[in-house]
């Protein structure tokens, strides 16, 4: 049965395996893995990219989701080496592939069954709700990849209202070629020390945010996050994902999208500001500093009001388009007005510059 902190609701596997710090969601190694991300803005820049590039990205993400889960399971073992050259060898086996998909219900991924699984020989998993079928898929062959010590081979196929995927035995995937890994390694996520960090008071029994478990509840079983009070469907969104795909786009197309990328998240965001936050402010500076930091989105170093425009600086912010748009829209909600937009990021800090049009 997976495992559920009984004070504060939070998966033990999450509490475990990573901390909340410098305004960001670190593996035990120090890495910055996730963001906290609502599952319809993800689909909605998906398919809203897609749309306005006139192509689908899905084959993109992907590659990105896969090469991104097999990074940070190789980075959560990484602290322990002799643990992480075993969990995937007899005896250890099972216990490895339990962890797998005990972490993938717990980031929000869905209800992964495993059907079937005699390594090298065959395999299968159900799939059901998954937040995104092409990226679950990856996150999914992502582990694999790091069992197998190699990219596997993968079909997908559809029963009834799951997704039914077969290993194919002995096969490597074409993605698995030396120039794939090469392009797509991330740059190194590790956060910069913040004396402005945030800190949540953390669960006495197994030190995750308290306020963790108060804004989500955790379905285990189904592999779904919800936000308690607007009942919206959350993932723990890899950033390793999000910055693969960009450079991916950028190989592509050549050229940098992370404009659009952020036009999109600010009209998401908006249309959510429209709904409810509660008795929430998050153009208050100290309430804006704990949202940020809650969702792994980075820590907030200054928000200045001045003459002509208003500066907003985050520090750690891995998925700097993400946090613009945001921060754009919440600026235009505060001001009633539409602003122009300039970011640039530095040293994985975003430095944004709003003026009224």
């Amino acid at each position: 049965m997976p495992s559920i902190c009984r004070e504060c609701g939070v998966p033990k596997i999450i509490s475990r395996t990573h901390s909340w710090r410098d305004g960001c969601i670190t593996n035990k190694g120090g890495g910055a893995d996730f963001s906290l991300y609502e599952v319809s803005f993800h689909n909605t820049l998906i398919e809203e990219v897609g749309k306005r590039l006139g192509v689908s990205i899905d084959w993109i993400v992907y590659i990105a989701g896969r090469h991104a889960a097999a990074r940070i399971v190789r980075d959560m073992l990484a602290p322990y080496p002799r643990m992480g050259k075993l969990i995937f060898k007899r005896p250890l086996f099972r216990l490895g592939q339990r962890f797998l998909l005990e972490f993938a219900r717990a980031i929000g991924m869905g209800d992964i069954e495993l059907i079937e699984h005699v390594k090298w020989k065959r395999g299968s998993v159900r799939i059901t709700n998954p937040f995104h079928l092409a990226h679950c898929t990856a996150v999914i062959l992502g582990g694999l990849d790091v069992m197998y010590g190699f990219p596997v081979a993968f079909t997908a196929g559809v029963d009834g209202d799951s997704y039914i995927g077969e290993l194919l035995p002995g096969e490597k995937d074409d993605i698995g070629s030396e120039d794939a890994f090469i392009r797509l390694t991330t740059d190194d996520l590790t956060p910069g020390k913040q004396d402005e960090a945030q800190r949540f008071t953390a669960c006495s029994a197994c030190g995750a945010p308290a306020e963790l478990g108060e804004r989500f509840l955790f379905d285990l079983e189904g592999g779904i996050i919800t936000d308690r009070e607007s009942g919206e469907r959350f993932i723990f969104y890899g950033h390793h994902s999000l910055n693969t795909i960009l450079r991916e786009f950028e190989k592509e197309l050549g050229r940098d999208i992370g404009d659009l990328f952020m036009e999109v998240e600010k009209e998401s965001f908006a249309a959510k500001l429209e709904g409810s936050l509660g008795d929430r402010n998050l153009w208050d500076e100290e309430e804006m500093r704990r949202y940020l930091a809650l969702q792994g989105l980075g820590t907030l170093t200054a928000l200045e009001k001045r003459e002509d425009n208003t500066y907003i600086e985050v520090a750690n912010a891995f998925v700097t388009p993400l946090v613009a748009g945001r921060l754009a829209a919440l600026w235009e909600r505060e001001h009633v007005a539409e602003g122009n937009c300039t970011y640039q990021a530095f040293k994985n800090t975003l430095r944004l510059t709003i003026t009224a049009q």
